[in-house]
């Protein structure tokens, strides 16, 4: 494996370091305190080696075996580290751990963590271990004396209770991130491997009509094929969790019709973090004629759910049917939450499947509609995220608000090729790049890929756009990126062009802006 490729593996573990430092600093004074402490050291010291290794010894690259050795043995500290919180914690407290979401996070992280290594069989083989890594857990537990409710209604969650259903879900959650990881890595491996093939054959022929079709129509039909196999464990999550959250309301309807009327008098409150440490200690007081279960209960989904105690003062320890309401209620809001955060999830990486399978057959569709530019530019933005998390800078002005008439596919292919090539032109850890997208002087729609590369020379600007002609190093691009682009600006009634000298390179697209009619009035 390259050493860009492991540089990407070591800032992943990196974060699951700071994963352990936020561990270490919320269980301060708690029995897995020394867990978490030494979970952190292991993954920050052997992350900061590691890097100081590749740093040094970029001529030697470590071979996929002993990749696979390291990615085995950071899952063993993971796993070890869990086992050990439970053992750590005391009698009545064993399912604590089980409920903390650092140690799902950990969990859910170490599986993107493996994905970098682009290897089918071992995301597969560690998906599946993953996966049964957690439910051992829960397993563990249970042999040391924690409660498992495996019953269909949900039950409240307890310092020693685990709710069976809850933990499925999150497993299922886990085995869909396997598949979804699997067919992204053999997705990506396929294009590699077909692009290694083709691109000898496409340079023999140069026939730039049967290379731009070929290359094309493969490339969309493994993103439509792949986008819709990821889609399908994605519409199992979200109806599930749909269906758990509709058969929690039914059972409060069914329980108290006037339910709603009562959430209206319930008391909102947001809290800091010092306040709600002194707030949990508060309502641990208030009530205590409740069992320590339910006390716990009460004071937890009163601190995460931002509810004010105060809405539940009136209610005295003869009102047990009130109380059994205000648990059911609670519940159904925590459940209401988690729906919450997993379905926009699902839609932001289903918008990321969407824009891969609009790439299809750009080509074949010539049908035009009235699109945003912004809109598609953030899509494709999203795409190369990645670049400019870890090593490059990217500054965006643009308005939203512009909109025109074209193929959305076929433009969203332009901005593709022209963010790509400025990301490639850039150095890496000092690249700049800057998108506008903005009203010119002349009343068009005007955008900007602006990079800080070294330029391009002027003996090769007339060439520039001349099908197979590119400036790039071998291997990295066959010169038929911006012939396409430019043939699909013209065919949506645009123009390209470009200015460069060294440390500034700008390609400007321009295309005809259709006038919102409220703004046309004004």
């Amino acid at each position: 494996m390259k050493s860009k490729g492991l540089l990407i593996l070591i800032s992943i573990r990196i974060v699951i370091g700071w994963i352990g430092f936020l561990a270490s600093f919320l269980n301060f004074g708690k029995p897995s305190f020394w867990i978490a402490v030494s979970f952190t050291l292991y993954f920050f010291g052997t992350s900061y080696l590691g890097k100081y290794f590749l740093q040094n010894k970029k001529k030697h690259p470590l071979s996929n075996y002993w990749i696979m050795l390291f990615l085995g043995i950071d899952f063993g500290v993971l796993l070890i580290g869990f086992y050990l919180a439970i053992f750590a914690h005391p009698n009545g407290l064993k399912a604590l751990p089980i409920q903390n979401s650092i140690f799902f996070s950990l969990f859910f992280l170490f599986q993107l963590y493996i994905s970098f290594f682009l290897h089918r069989t071992f995301s597969i083989v560690m998906g599946v271990i993953v996966s049964l890594g957690y439910l051992g857990g829960i397993f563990l537990a249970f042999l040391m004396g924690a409660e498992v409710n495996l019953e269909y209604q949900l039950s409240p969650q307890g310092p020693n209770r685990i709710v069976f259903v809850l933990e499925v879900l999150k497993v299922v959650l886990l085995a869909a991130k396997t598949i979804c990881i699997v067919k992204l890595v053999s997705f990506l491996l396929d294009i590699l491997e077909n692009n290694n093939q083709k691109l000898a054959k496409e340079l023999n022929e140069r026939e730039t009509t049967l290379i731009q079709n070929d290359r094309l129509l493969i490339l969309g039909s493994l993103a439509s094929n792949v986008a819709h196999e990821i889609k399908n464990p994605l519409a199992g999550i979200l109806s599930m969790v749909n269906f758990l959250l509709s058969e929690e309301k039914r059972f409060l309807t069914n329980r108290e019709p006037l339910w709603m009327e009562k959430e209206k008098q319930i008391i909102w409150k947001h809290r800091t973090k010092k306040e709600k440490r002194e707030e949990m200690d508060l309502i641990l007081q208030l009530f205590p004629f409740l069992s320590r279960n339910d006390l716990f209960y009460l004071a937890d989904r009163c601190i995460n759910l931002d509810i004010d105690y105060k809405s539940f003062e009136g209610i005295s320890e003869e009102d047990k049917n009130d109380w059994d309401f205000v648990f059911s209620w609670l519940k159904y809001k925590t459940m209401e939450n988690a729906n919450l955060l997993i379905s926009n999830s699902i839609y932001r990486t289903e918008k990321v499947i969407s824009t891969f399978q609009q790439f299809s057959k750009p080509f074949q569709d010539t049908e035009k509609e009235t699109v945003r530019i912004g809109e598609g530019i953030r899509d494709i933005l999203i795409l190369y995220n990645q670049y400019f998390e870890m090593n490059r800078v990217l500054e965006t002005d643009i308005d939203d608000q512009l909109q025109t008439l074209v193929n959305e596919a076929a433009i969203k292919l332009v901005w593709t090729h022209l963010l790509f090539n400025a990301i490639q032109a850039t150095a890496f850890q000092s690249g700049k790049i800057q998108v506008k997208l903005f009203r010119n002087m002349n009343q068009q729609i005007e955008v900007n890929f602006i990079d800080n590369g070294p330029g391009i020379l002027p003996s090769f600007q007339n060439s520039i756009f001349q099908p197979f002609f590119s400036t790039k190093e071998k291997g990295e691009g066959i010169g038929l990126g911006l012939t396409i682009c430019k043939n699909i600006i013209q065919e949506q009634g645009g123009t390209i062009d470009f200015v460069s000298e060294p440390g500034k390179t700008n390609f400007r697209v321009y295309l005809p802006e259709i006038k919102i009619p409220n703004e046309t009035q004004s």
